[in-house]
């Protein structure tokens, strides 16, 4: 045996390396150790050649690895040019001759000349700014376009939006719905779609909103969250969808509620339309086959991509120890490294290794926002630009000049959470991503579902996701999000050193005490592990058979007849709990608590109710006809408040009154403010905020769920408002509209009120433009002063606008915010 294949032999088994001249080479080369001789650089790279034309996965990728840092080390990318060429990695080959070798050069060679004729067949058709593609790239969207029912799983970066965008623009006289899982990427998603010529010229209109279908429209093209599909079926029997595009469709193995009605979705979907063609997308996924839905009888077919073109570096540091070290994924070995002096804290470590675009990651909002504003502290004074003045005043004039995240952006941080208003989530996401002052991100999972930003690096403070630990395959989206395609290969400030993004994890004030960072590393990226899918919906095939299995298929039963595929299924007689079906009430069990909902209704109707035309006879029909005598089931605390606290029902009928009249986020601050003044006057100085924001346990309570408003002074008081404000506009959303909607399908609510709780306003040309997913602020201000510039047609839901008003809005100086949400929908 030579040196190379004894090598070999001991990276299968890696703990005969140590004192081998490969790991002292190997150690010296991932460390950036620049004063390895010429013999020694040719062995190690032999070694990466040998490597790469092994069978082992696992020692082909780390044969990559050395000739990837060897050319970023010493800046000699010709070995990473051949590697690139002859796997096809053809984005890196067209990088380096534009960036490192002589452009002008005449290709005078026939070699030349096949070379460069052979790249150019993996340029992106019809594209002007001469964006190429990796082989596995085009094999993707070839294997997209020849398939039907598919899943597409491929990294960030590798370009699933597109092929999203290729398919609706394929089928322009088909019924389409995009099922994203989030409200944040309706207007997101939107954009993108809109973006592309003949998606605008194939579709009049794209349907955010339930009540934006009409009867009418023979094809449409829809972008809708599980649950308004779900409401778009029920309330419209006659729809038949042609493709469903469902992205960040591993949402769908987890076991909750969402998850639950995303699969009884696509039943219904399916239902209707049996030949009806579904298409999955999502980063990571082990087995397509965990896709499958219980008795939807198609199958899915997959194409797995195996290149890697980037390999992670993968730092980690004990801040008690004051110790870090590089853990090799290939090897599974660690390499110390020396720290910094002065490192005292996470926020000094962070400082002495940022990069220009750095994330960070926490687990709570809270704990977001504190680090922020610390990470702010400590960071000088910067004089402001115009474009960041202008920043600061929108977004005090949006929320509020005291808003925590405006201190941060004057430091040149962000912070994103779900705790943030939708739009100026996506406003901070664009800001973050157009201007160079932002440095830092600090963000929850928020970042996990289809957030794309640019980023060298990211900081994990925190290894928790909820109540659990990141899995393996959260962990590799959430480190994903760094160092995307596009900006490693941009032409004025790309880097192949963007290839080996780096991942720091730290262990210090947010990680628990017996965390080990090296169990966590070994657990989640060592290349050896695999990583099984974690199935856990009870409606997909491939997971545990439990009597969560029956209930789920005889409530989708219940919801829609026949989507099933059970027989027999007992059905309610009463109209209320047919509603509640219909309407996903998951609160209590419907069939058995039939009797008691008739017997509430009857009671209710024969005390001589007049029509609910106020926030609180809504809330008091709610809790009377819904919640009393009825058993709700477990964790369902939050809604089961209502049912058994007066001042809970004082509180949402307040909260619904402001919901009612449109009420802004300032108008909507100032009366949190005052209402959380007069309970402490009162005497009530412990007041309930939740799990999010909480930082006070109630005697004889074990959780954190409420605030001392004696230690609150009135910045911080303004901010929890804030952070309050959006968690009960979801909290309304969720968990009373679906009340709202059986209560009128029942007769008993006047229409005005409805369309006031519903959409905030009864004015038909305002709610014409909310369906089209403008928010109330925008609606308002574009009604109000900008009426001529719209062409609203208020019986087909459609809004159109003259070609001059985004200009108009800027030259009259409105706010950025309410722009930049304009840019989304028109």
């Amino acid at each position: 045996m030579d040196i190379y294949e004894i090598t070999l032999a001991r990276i299968r088994h890696p703990n005969n390396l140590d004192e081998s001249t490969f790991l002292s080479l190997y150690r010296r080369l991932i460390l950036g150790d620049k004063t390895l001789t010429d013999g020694e650089k040719v062995f190690l790279l032999k070694l990466g050649v040998y490597f790469l034309n092994s069978k082992d996965d696992n020692v082909e990728r780390l044969g990559y690895r050395i000739i990837l840092r060897y050319s970023n080390l010493y800046e000699d990318y010709i070995p990473l040019y051949e590697v690139s060429l002859s796997r096809d990695y053809i984005p890196i080959t067209k990088f380096i001759e534009k960036r490192y070798f002589n452009v002008a050069r005449e290709r005078e060679t026939f070699s030349q000349l096949f070379i460069e004729a052979y790249q150019e067949g993996f340029k992106l058709e019809g594209d002007e700014s001469s964006i190429y593609r990796s082989l596995g790239q085009i094999i993707l969207d070839a294997f997209s376009d020849e398939e039907e029912n598919i899943a597409v799983v491929a990294p960030t970066s590798y370009g699933k939006s597109e092929m999203i965008i290729k398919k609706v623009r394929n089928n322009p006289r088909k019924k389409i719905c995009v099922i994203v899982p989030s409200k944040a990427l309706l207007a997101q998603t939107k954009k993108v779609l809109l973006e592309n010529d003949s998606v605008k010229k194939n579709f009049k209109k794209i349907i955010t909103h339930p009540d934006m279908y009409r009867k009418e429209d023979e094809t449409f093209l829809a972008v809708l969250t599980q649950e308004r599909l779900l409401r778009l079926l029920q309330k419209n029997k006659e729809i038949a969808i042609d493709l469903v595009l469902v992205d960040e469709a591993h949402n769908i193995l987890e076991d909750n509620e969402r998850s639950h009605l995303l699969a009884q979705v696509l039943l219904i979907v399916k239902n209707r339309k049996i030949d009806f063609l579904i298409n999955f997308f999502t980063p990571f996924l082990t087995d397509v086959g965990n896709l499958k839905i219980r008795n939807h009888g198609i199958e899915i077919k997959g194409l797995p991509i195996g290149e890697y073109m980037k390999i992670e570096r993968f730092f980690a540091f004990d801040l008690g120890s004051n110790e870090m070290y590089l853990y090799d994924q290939f090897l599974n070995k660690t390499f110390p490294l020396v720290v910094e002096n002065g490192v005292r804290s996470e926020i000094d470590f962070i400082f002495a290794n940022k990069s220009k675009k750095n994330i960070i990651y926490l687990n709570r909002p809270i704990t977001v926002e504190k680090f922020s504003l610390d990470l702010a502290e400590q960071r000088e004074d910067t004089p402001l630009t115009p474009e960041i003045e202008k920043i600061v005043k929108s977004m005090g004039e949006f929320i509020h000049p005291e808003y925590n995240l405006i201190k941060c952006i004057k430091k040149g941080i962000l912070f994103h959470h779900g705790g943030i208003p939708d739009i100026v989530r996506l406003y901070v996401e664009k800001i973050y991503s157009k201007y160079q002052n932002f440095e830092f991100i600090v963000t929850t999972s928020t970042l996990l579902e289809g957030v794309n930003i640019p980023a060298e690096k990211i900081f994990i403070l925190s290894p928790a996701k909820g109540r659990g630990h990141l899995s393996a395959a959260q962990f590799k989206n959430l480190i994903g999000r760094v160092c995307r395609f596009k900006e490693v290969f941009n032409k004025e400030t790309g880097s192949l050193s963007m290839l080996e993004p780096e991942v720091y994890l730290i262990k210090g004030t947010h990680a628990p005490s017996n965390f080990s960072l090296l169990t966590f590393y070994m657990t989640k990226v060592n290349s050896k592990i695999v990583i099984e899918d974690n199935v856990k919906n009870p409606l997909l095939e491939n997971s545990e058979y439990t009597e969560k299995v029956y209930t789920g298929l005889e409530y989708l039963e219940n919801m829609e007849s026949g989507a099933s595929g059970l027989q027999n299924v007992i059905t309610p007689e009463s109209d209320i709990c047919k509603f509640c079906y219909t309407n996903n009430v998951q609160d209590f069990d419907i069939l058995a608590n039939e009797e008691i909902l008739v017997a509430n209704l009857e009671n209710y109707i024969e005390c001589g109710y007049e029509p609910i035309s106020n926030p609180e006879s809504l809330i008091s029909a709610v809790v009377r006809i819904f919640f009393e005598g009825v058993s709700f089931r477990e964790n369902k605390d939050n809604i089961v408040r209502l049912k058994d606290n007066d001042e809970a029902r004082k509180f949402y009928s307040m909260f619904v009154d402001w919901r009612s009249k449109g009420a802004p986020y300032p108008l909507m601050i100032s009366r949190f403010l005052r209402y959380w003044k007069i309970r402490e006057a009162a005497g009530e100085q412990l007041i309930y905020i939740g799990p999010k924001w909480g930082d006070e346990v109630r005697a004889g309570g074990h959780q954190k769920l409420y605030v001392d408003l004696s230690k609150k002074n009135d910045v911080q008081r303004i901010n929890l408002a804030i952070a309050k404000i959006k968690e009960e506009q979801e909290f309304i959303e969720f968990n009373i509209l679906k009340y709202l909607e059986i209560l009128a399908e029942l007769g008993l609510v006047d229409e005005s009120f409805y369309d006031q709780v519903k959409y905030g306003t009864s004015d038909k040309e305002i709610i014409c433009m909310l369906k089209n997913g403008f928010s109330m602020e925008l609606a308002k201000l574009l009604i109000e002063s900008y009426r001529e510039n719209l062409e609203l047609t208020i019986k087909q839901d459609t809004v159109t606008y003259g070609g001059d008003l985004l200009d108009l809005m800027r030259g009259n100086q409105e706010n950025d915010i309410l722009i930049f949400e304009a840019e989304n929908n028109l």
